[in-house]
């Protein structure tokens, strides 16, 4: 006959065996509902993911994530939120203005927290009352500029400017706001600004060169600016102008930009990662602000070589930078 203690041990790993999975760890299902597959906001999901570990939600852990995107199709955005909210989240990412949008119209469940990132202004999109509170469903993270910071930065680098240049497309409605915004803050910086308009990219070439004279030229972050960089930087290079971008992608890919300057894709991941926990942990999103990038959050790239290439001289106080590319 076995000795007593050694069924007291078998009846307590059996109870270990059977007890519900309620005293187990349990996981939180976390959603992320992006646009479409790109390198950028693929960045911002690597930048909240790796935020929310550091707060405690490891992923394979105790935590879970659920993800869908309508491959830029907005007509498609409701159906990869549905997949989303068919694994009952705790909290769902939604990542661009339109997707942010439809999971205001279409998660049902209210008791769902979410949270956006990629967002320019989420005041004009309708999603939040102010910038200092979320709605009553969703919070995040805005992608919106501070020029006041860009221009700072570029009196740093472009110490001699005294102007600088800007394309825009009249007909967005994302470009007129940065140009006005931008106007505003090349008055506090003592620069004169050169804005003209654009209407596709075939008056790029043109309209870049009636810019002669400026310090350098700022490539908003505009969807026909940015397409366009390569026209732009070969009227540019003839003037010995350089070109500022507030995308950090397209200086990685040759010599065409100068310098880049703008908020990183992983901080905006980060910051909505931390309004997401705080919502976890039962927040409202009402009372909690839009996060907007500040000084810190923003990345400098300098191409050495193209500085080079335009005779320009980099800044002592350029020393200690760690920003170069070659």
């Amino acid at each position: 006959m076995r000795p007593f203690p050694f069924l007291l041990r078998t009846l307590a790993v059996l109870s270990v065996l059977h007890a519900p999975m309620s005293m187990a760890e349990s996981t939180t299902v976390i959603g992320i509902a992006n646009f479409g597959p790109h390198p950028a906001l693929s960045r911002t999901i690597a930048g909240f993911k790796d935020e929310m570990s550091k707060q405690g939600y490891v992923e394979g852990k105790n935590a879970e994530y659920v993800y869908s995107d309508a491959n830029f199709t907005p007509g498609l955005i409701p159906q990869s939120l549905a997949q989303i909210v068919a694994k009952h989240p705790a909290v769902i990412l939604t990542v661009t203005t339109p997707v942010a949008q439809a999971s205001v119209r279409n998660v049902s469940d209210r008791s769902v927290p979410l949270v956006f990132s990629q967002v320019t202004n989420p005041v004009a999109a309708g999603l939040v009352p102010d910038w200092q509170h979320g709605s009553d469903r969703i919070v995040g993270t805005a992608s919106v500029t501070d020029y006041d910071t860009v221009l700072a930065f570029a009196k740093q680098v472009f110490p001699k400017a005294k102007s600088f240049g800007v394309l825009y497309n009249a007909g967005e409605v994302n470009d007129v706001a940065a140009v006005a915004s931008l106007k505003q803050a090349a008055a506090k910086a003592g620069l004169e600004m050169n804005a003209t308009s654009v209407d596709s990219t075939v008056d790029v070439p043109q309209r870049a060169a009636t810019m002669k004279g400026i310090g350098f030229f700022y490539a908003i972050g505009s969807n026909l600016v940015q397409s366009a960089l390569p026209a732009v930087a070969s009227v540019m290079d003839r003037m010995k102008v350089p070109i500022l971008s507030a995308e950090h992608e397209l200086i990685k890919k040759g010599d065409i930009v100068a310098v880049a300057y703008a908020p990183s894709y992983e901080s905006q991941g980060a910051h909505a990662a931390d309004l997401a926990v705080k919502m976890l942990h039962g927040t409202k999103p009402s009372a909690l602000a839009v996060y907007r990038p500040l000084p810190g959050d923003y990345v400098a790239i300098i191409n050495r070589a193209k500085m080079k290439t335009l005779d320009l001289p980099l800044a002592s106080s350029l020393d200690d930078c760690k920003c170069f590319i070659n």
